[in-house]
């Protein structure tokens, strides 16, 4: 009697605890349900705070939407964010996602696509679009030092800024393969990375320990509340010292201009004009450049109706430390008189003026690729200017003039 009383029993409790250990339909939509209401919130975050202009908000709101799920229009909103932040070369692999895969049935997205076209042009042209092709499947690529290649592909495409990078492939039998290379803005380009196979050595019988086996665990410090992954801004909290020049390498060219002031045209008076220079680095230390320049005199030689010009063209070659630099320069150019016709007998004259001389200034840059710069400079020539009236000299002017300049310029 009583071992029916326990079977009776068991029969009773059975079927409720199978019914408390098997997942409800309802509670496995409810999560559904609070996995998306929590990336809807966070995608309209990252919409509110960037039409309110706060970039830096909107960018990890939208970072934080993505790692709850994946949605290619928020990954194009991210991707035109950072552009609009200054991160160009971080967003192309986002907009290209976008463009892709981010729906364009309406004309409301359609227009929303067509905008990430055109940011996605913009930040091509800071960077490359590399294909890394490995030689074995299953590596493990890193460029940078940031993994890029999560599924062991033997080729993939990956965005980079212009200039020198380093990828690194490792695969369990092979050595370790470190391919350097430069990339071009706006130029897309392939690198091969060939895996060599590891030689097998025989080691000892016995096995020999090298050194102490005891372990000694390194501290371990916190790091910030957001990952990298989560703040694409968030190792940019220190302000960029604008007279510190990005990390360019290689050649590049650049033009600029902007108003100069000239002492010693006939008259230790200012005369005020402009200049335009061109020019290559070949690196970050020496620059080559070639610049146009004239000034007019604002006042009459020795306040009397006499005018005078210079122009002419200077060659330099500089040496740069961080943001200031000195220059050698040759000088070839004129300086010209002109009589009034009103006061004097009509004449006018001018003299060409070989000269050298030294130019030290410093550099500003206010962008990627824009800098100001301001400069003086002192030029020897090889005579000096005599005006004289009849037989009155009314200037002697040495063969000195002196140059300062304010201006800004673009590099490419």
């Amino acid at each position: 009697m009583r071992s029916v009383i326990v079977v009776s029993t068991l029969l009773l409790v059975s079927p409720s605890a199978w019914a408390q250990r098997l997942p409800s339909p309802d509670v496995e939509e409810d999560r559904e349900a609070e996995v998306e209401l929590r990336f809807k919130a966070l995608a309209q975050l990252g919409d509110h705070e960037r039409a309110a202009g706060r970039l830096r908000e909107a960018a990890r709101a939208y970072r934080q939407a993505l790692n709850v799920r994946h949605d290619s229009l928020v990954a194009g909103r991210l991707g035109m964010v950072l552009v609009e932040g200054g991160r160009p070369e971080d967003a192309p692999e986002l907009l290209l996602d976008a463009i892709h895969r981010a729906p364009a049935a309406t004309p409301a997205e359609r227009a929303e696509r067509k905008r990430f076209f055109e940011a996605h042009e913009v930040a091509r042209a800071h960077g490359s679009w590399v294909e890394v092709m490995v030689s074995h499947a299953g590596a493990r690529v890193t460029v940078d030092g940031i993994d890029r290649n999560d599924a062991g592909r033997s080729a993939f495409w990956t965005f980079v800024a212009g200039g020198e990078h380093e990828i690194r492939a490792t695969l369990d039998g092979f050595e370790e393969a470190v391919v350097k290379f430069t990339a071009v803005k706006g130029k897309d380009m392939k690198v091969p990375v060939p895996l060599t196979a590891r030689k097998v050595e025989q080691g000892p019988g016995v096995y020999v320990p090298e050194k102490d086996p005891t372990a000694t665990l390194s501290a371990v410090v916190s790091g910030p509340g957001f990952t990298k992954q989560e703040d694409p801004f968030a190792y940019d909290d220190q302000p960029k010292d604008p007279t510190k020049p990005d990390e360019k390498k290689g050649l590049r060219g650049f033009i600029g201009g902007g108003p100069v002031v000239v002492f010693g045209v006939a008259s230790w008076m200012p005369a005020v004009g402009a200049t335009l220079a061109g020019g290559v680095q070949p690196n970050d230390y020496v620059s080559l450049r070639l610049e146009a320049r004239a000034a007019w005199l604002t006042t009459g030689v020795a306040d009397r109706p006499i005018s005078a010009m210079t122009a002419g063209g200077i060659a330099s070659v500089c040496g740069h430390y961080k943001w200031i630099f000195g220059c050698a320069l040759g000088h070839l150019g004129v300086i010209t008189v002109d009589f009034a016709v009103q006061s004097f007998k009509p004449a006018n004259f001018s003299a060409i003026k070989p000269g050298a001389g030294a130019r030290v200034g410093a550099n500003v840059r206010v962008t990627q690729s824009f800098a100001l710069h301001a400069e003086a400079d002192v030029l020897g020539l090889s005579s000096g200017v005599q005006v004289a009236v009849g037989s009155t000299v009314v200037s002697d002017q040495p063969p000195v003039m002196i140059g300062v300049q304010f201006g800004g310029g673009w590099e490419f």
